[in-house]
């Protein structure tokens, strides 16, 4: 992720009590957002990694996840290590909505980015800000974005905010 758009999510978390990103990888844009937010981040991803990442580094006890936790500690992050769309389902289970932020970053490909939109956009509170990363970088996400969204503003590279959100 380029300092720009570390500095745009780190900017908008200023205002934001309820922070859900959706992939998180080793931690990098949920400390820009945790050094910020007067609450919480709550960390979505596997920690699984791409297929190419050896078995030893990743999953709980993995190289991966003791990464992200030392690149987020003593921040108010909470980690949720289960796939995406099973985390949204717990969340909205739970009475767990009304984000003032939702950042999709996790896997790249349109089936994926499609069900993260799906699953996670009910959660957004009205009027909080529905985005994601890696517009204009993987067709999929692209597609995916389009598809469901409309209309979207890129206000830094390659972050997507839905048109009409708070950009």
């Amino acid at each position: 992720m380029d300092e720009v758009e570390l500095l745009w999510l780190a900017d908008r978390a200023k205002e934001c009590h309820k922070i859900i990103e959706v992939g998180s990888w080793m931690g990098r844009s949920t400390t820009a957002l945790a050094e910020h937010t007067p609450g919480v981040v709550f960390a979505v991803d596997t920690w699984q990694g791409a297929p190419e990442i050896p078995q030893d580094m990743v999953g709980p006890q993995g190289w991966l996840f003791r990464q992200f936790q030392e690149n987020t500690k003593g921040l108010p992050v909470i980690p949720i290590q289960m796939p995406s769309v099973e985390a949204a389902g717990l969340f909205k289970r739970a009475g767990l909505a009304d984000f003032d932020m939702i950042f999709i970053d996790a896997a790249h490909d349109y089936e994926s980015v499609k069900a993260d939109i799906l699953a996670w956009q009910p959660l957004l509170k009205s009027g909080g800000l529905f985005c994601g990363h890696d517009y204009g970088v993987f067709p999929g996400v692209d597609r995916a974005v389009t598809e469901l969204l409309g209309s979207i503003k890129l206000p830094a590279y390659s972050i997507w905010v839905k048109e009409g959100e708070n950009v």
